[in-house]
């Protein structure tokens, strides 16, 4: 039941239920998308037997569990249920954080997203080694990487908020990645949206480990996330042709370039993989001995940060930050 009939409903409905809806703006395509993904990679865990601990102690928890978007921490007892503390907490780096998105959302509509004009098309074909190690490219790779950090952490303070205040405990979504990283391991599997992380682990990771090795595992966990977020893309671009026609062109339609993400998935694999190789070689232990941490970080991101637009430039050239920008409070520059 699970691979054969919820993860192909898991697959499909979100185009129907977008066209029913009638839902115009990428960004809650996105998180409609992002429900149906979680729900696929939650009956994985399950069919794998791979389910948080204590989660399987009783169907509440089972409950509990699957009714949020966002991973409810459990005990012996059953889910840990949150305090007015973590309420405050939430709800106040929520509006911090909305402030940050705002201006920062305020800073880079003036260039529409973009600092620096570049060359590469948007299609799999155009992808070229060279280009990644233009400084333009590289500044608009890491401005929007930035960006995709405040907003995944100003989701989740929201989520998290909400489900502190019907009484549940959860882990949190992202822990400062981009500058307080210390390695590509800590970046990836300690710190960038965990609760992706958490279902890739328990649904591909380890049920892949179980045969093979902790590299082959990585690989096909990122591999996943690829291919995943290619779909996701197609969720988010997909065009509702009863209003545009067939004949739909941009801003309404755009083709996403399929394969650019899983290329960039596969790039970070490999990286992984040359890390669980080097990790333990005498410039890297005198590295993290000497240099500051926030430098670190930034070494860290900058193996991916080259090829990060495989990644963003779907996002970039359509509209899906100005459909974000509905959502905070921005700033922005009138004509006279």
């Amino acid at each position: 039941i699970g691979f054969g009939v919820i993860m192909p409903l898991c697959v499909i409905y979100p185009y129907y239920g977008i066209h029913f809806l009638l839902i115009k703006n990428k960004v809650i395509k996105f998180l409609f998308g992002i429900a149906s993904l979680t729900t696929a990679f939650r009956c994985s865990e399950a069919v794998f037997g791979f389910l948080p601990t204590h989660v399987d102690d009783s169907l509440w928890n089972v409950i509990v569990y699957n009714a949020f978007p966002v991973e409810c921490k459990f005990d012996k007892v059953g889910a840990i249920p949150s305090t007015w503390a973590n309420v405050g907490y939430y709800v106040r780096n929520f509006g911090v954080s909305c402030t940050a998105l705002g201006l920062y959302c305020s800073f880079l509509v003036m260039s529409d997203y973009k600092l620096y004009p570049t060359e590469e098309g948007p299609k799999l074909g155009d992808v070229s080694l060279y280009n990644a190690l233009n400084w333009h490219q590289l500044a608009n790779n890491f401005s929007i990487a930035i960006l995709f950090q405040i907003y995944l952490t100003t989701f989740s303070y929201a989520i998290n908020a909400v489900t502190s205040l019907v009484g549940l405990t959860q882990i949190p979504m992202m822990l400062n990645p981009i500058f307080e990283s210390t390695s590509l391991s800590d970046f990836w599997g300690r710190r960038w949206n965990l609760v992706v992380h958490g279902f890739l682990k328990r649904g591909v990771y380890k049920p892949v480990r179980t045969k093979y090795s902790r590299l082959a595992a990585a690989t096909a966990a990122f591999l996943a996330s690829g291919f995943f977020h290619e779909w996701l893309l197609s969720v988010v671009l997909y065009p509702d042709y009863d209003s545009v026609g067939e004949d739909c062109a941009p801003p309404a339609c755009f083709q996403p370039g399929y394969g650019r993400n899983t290329l960039f998935f596969v790039w970070n694999a490999g990286l992984i993989g040359i890390e669980y190789a080097l990790s333990g070689a005498a410039i890297f232990k005198l590295l993290k001995k000497h240099l500051p941490p926030v430098i670190i970080s930034l070494l860290v991101t900058s193996t991916a940060l080259p090829v990060a637009h495989w990644f963003t430039n779907d996002y970039v050239r359509t509209d899906f930050f100005h459909d974000g920008q509905l959502g905070w409070p921005i700033i922005i520059r009138l004509d006279e």
